[in-house]
């Protein structure tokens, strides 16, 4: 994997790439995105992510999608402001809200990514 900026910190420019190393399964829906958008809109993307980690968990394709998950809590911890303000308000604040969103998806999330749900799921 490509190192983040020096500062450690994964900027709104390094995500796709970033994202696409770690988890090249998502390059469809990525894909998808750039071509009904023409560029990069992180909080669109945000929601197309989840609902790519929501329909990977219920194919059974477990490890895909925990590399995703990490992948998202990784740019909470370390996105700039701009990551992180997606993260949490177009991946985590609605998460859910929808049936195929059950308590064991969210219950697979990593600790920190959990914490935003609003007290973990």
């Amino acid at each position: 994997m490509r190192p983040m900026a020096a500062d450690g910190v994964l900027t709104h420019g390094d995500f796709v790439g970033r994202l696409l190393e770690s988890v090249p399964e998502v390059e469809p829906a990525v894909r998808e995105h750039f071509d009904d958008n023409d560029e990069l809109l992180l909080h669109l993307l945000m929601a197309d992510l989840l609902r790519a980690a929501v329909r990977l968990f219920h194919a059974g394709e477990l490890e895909t999608e925990q590399r995703l998950i990490r992948f998202i809590d990784l740019a909470l911890r370390h996105g700039d402001a701009a990551v992180e303000n997606a993260v949490r308000v177009s991946f985590v604040e609605h998460a859910g809200a929808f049936p195929e969103e059950t308590p064991k998806f969210l219950a697979s999330w990593p600790p920190g990514l959990r914490a935003e749900l609003g007290g973990g799921a």
